[in-house]
């Protein structure tokens, strides 16, 4: 786990320092069959987009699907 955050912060830092370097950025989570998946495209320090979705009576089955689908880890 430690590894895979430095290696994040390279990235994340390098980004800075180069102007054409987007970043997408995203995160989802499920609690009480309450699915909120959040995604922040970034370029240097501004952000471009930000997008949240909800969706209410998921289960835990149909995200796990969801993310093979669309190939999100």
């Amino acid at each position: 786990m430690n590894a895979y955050l430095q290696n994040l912060n390279k990235i994340f830092k390098y980004s800075y320092v180069e102007a054409k370097t987007i970043i997408v950025i995203s995160d989802a989570s499920i609690k009480n069959n309450f699915s909120t998946s959040i995604s922040y495209v970034c370029s240097s320090q501004n952000i471009l987009a930000k997008t949240i979705h909800h969706a209410v009576n998921v289960t835990s089955t149909e995200a796990e699907l969801f993310a093979i689908r669309y190939g999100i880890n």
